[in-house]
């Protein structure tokens, strides 16, 4: 078969090709220069697409893709493949197209994507999407002034249903197809960067200089390892007095553990989101000066079976482990005159939680504490260990965390290079669980109290750092007698302020 062309795609709100900068030549000269298997370098596409117009949403732009891909390829001569370099929005762009063309229809043997490498790609969302239109714009570590387009917004606001509609696909139905394998195997990879560029930062929104991430996308966001549990809260027993049921912690039984199929994750240290000094994309330079993003992009284009992914996520991997040792997390930022700044950057997590109830409904008042210790006690969970938290704003019941994993798994004293501690030692207080309390007076309908119960006795066994791990929350719906009652009286009266009553 012939060797695949090259594709890129960019990101969100970009309104001209320069954002690609030297990266697709460099890439072109070194893919020629190296040979072997691999690209076929006379043909590079850079794709442009339209995001900054509200009315443009995801699947819209994945459907253009479908459309302007089948032009390539046919003008390409003969049914040719393509491997694809994302930035961005790019990543879930693709990831669109490919579940909406060739893996719901049942056509994967027919897709003529080869290689996928996502650079920085927002697949879980981004928590910067929440700040809105306006104040979005004006952040240069994403847009350069570009107003972006609420259409796309909607689908890159953490927890939104889109993204996790996705991503529950391939949590779930992804494994079972085996892109790696096969005549026409898919080869899927994230590259993400875990630096900060300062100058970049933006010091009215913390999220730009927020560790964990690149400044805009998170490491957990970013990586499509990810896990999807589901705790299901049973109804009262028959018979139990109502005071008691509506006050009593109702144990939450585990009804599903499911694992992605493992995905090639590697983090590229010292580069961020944007910007030509350090950006993941925008500082390559089209000469001999090494450069992560180009070695990575590389190796992943030399996979050509699943033996050679494999070894790929085995290289990855380890890299990771080795780059986020805690010896190596202290990152120093050099001040003129003023004393030098320094930051640690531990490793994180991110849970999305989705509170629903038996009937499906999102439930949106709720309260949800997380605890730690023996006693279940909020006030036991160490320090540090909370790094953001922010609802869904379309989508009720929809909450993510941003958590520190290695404060709620504990890690070892941290000390810069001369010796000195930076911080103390952490140390875990397991198990950490959660409790769930409805708000407001009793209701006609109502939910009650739950808490994390057997087959799951240990958050920390279903978080993994970097990775997002979906937790659905799903509470027994109770209705009351009050809703529907019949009376034999004829005589007029009103209703409105009858009792609940118990039940039903």
């Amino acid at each position: 078969m012939s060797r695949p062309l090259l594709v890129f795609v960019h990101g969100w709100s970009v309104t001209s090709t320069s954002t690609y900068g030297q990266l697709p030549a460099r890439l072109r000269r070194e893919a020629g220069r190296r040979g072997g298997p691999g690209l076929d370098v006379a043909h590079v596409y850079l794709g442009q697409y339209v995001s900054f117009r509200d009315e443009v949403r995801v699947e819209d732009i994945a459907r253009a893709f479908e459309h302007a891909i089948g032009q390539v390829l046919a003008g390409a001569g003969g049914k040719r493949r393509f491997a694809c370099v994302t930035h961005s929005t790019g990543g879930p762009v693709v990831r669109e197209w490919l579940d909406r063309y060739y893996v719901r229809p049942g056509r994967l043997a027919e897709c003529p994507l080869s290689h996928l490498v996502m650079l920085a790609p927002a697949n879980f969302g981004s928590a910067l999407a929440q700040l809105g239109k306006g104040r979005l714009a004006g952040l240069k570590a994403w847009f350069n002034g570009v107003e972006p387009g609420q259409g796309v917004l909607d689908w890159l606001e953490l927890a939104s249903p889109e993204s996790l509609s996705l991503n529950l696909r391939w949590i779930h139905e992804y494994p079972a197809l085996g892109l790696t394998r096969g005549a026409n195997p898919v080869f899927p990879f994230v590259l993400s960067g875990d630096a900060i560029d300062r100058k970049l930062y933006d010091h009215v929104n913390a999220y730009t200089g927020e560790t964990g991430g690149d400044g805009v996308v998170r490491l957990a966001a970013a990586n499509l390892n990810a896990r999807h549990v589901v705790l299901e809260q049973p109804p009262a027993p028959a018979g139990e007095s109502l005071p008691t049921a509506r006050k009593q912690l109702r144990k939450l039984a585990l009804r599903a553990n499911v694992r992605s199929a493992r995905t090639a994750f590697r983090i590229l240290p010292g580069l961020s989101h944007s910007g030509t000094d350090m950006g993941i994309l925008a500082s390559v330079r089209d000469d001999d000066t090494p450069h992560p993003t180009v070695e990575a992009v590389l190796r992943c284009l030399a996979v050509q079976d699943e033996a050679g992914y494999r070894r790929a996520c085995d290289e990855f991997e380890a890299a990771n482990a080795l780059h986020q040792q805690p010896a190596r997390r202290v990152e120093v930022e050099k001040i003129p005159v003023l004393p030098d700044r320094r930051y640690i950057h531990d490793p994180q997590s991110m849970v999305v939680f989705r509170l629903l109830d038996d009937a499906g409904t999102r439930l949106g008042d709720v309260d949800l504490l997380l605890t730690a210790g023996p006693a279940g006690d909020p006030n036991q969970l160490p320090e540090g260990f909370l790094t953001d938290r922010q609802g869904n704003r379309r989508a009720a019941g929809h909450v993510s965390f941003f958590l520190n994993h290695a404060a709620l798994a504990g890690c070892e004293a941290i000390v810069d290079e001369r010796g000195r501690q930076l911080r103390g030692e952490r140390i875990a207080r397991p198990p950490y669980g959660l409790k769930l309390q409805p708000r407001g007076p009793e209701k006609l309908v109502e939910h009650w109290p739950a808490e994390l119960g057997a087959g799951l006795d240990d958050l920390l066994g279903v978080i993994e750092p970097n990775q997002t791990t979906i937790i659905d929350i799903v509470l027994h719906r109770v209705v009351r007698e009050g809703v529907f009652r019949f009376t034999r009286s004829l005589a007029p009266r009103s209703f409105s302020k009858d009792p609940p009553g118990g039940a039903i």
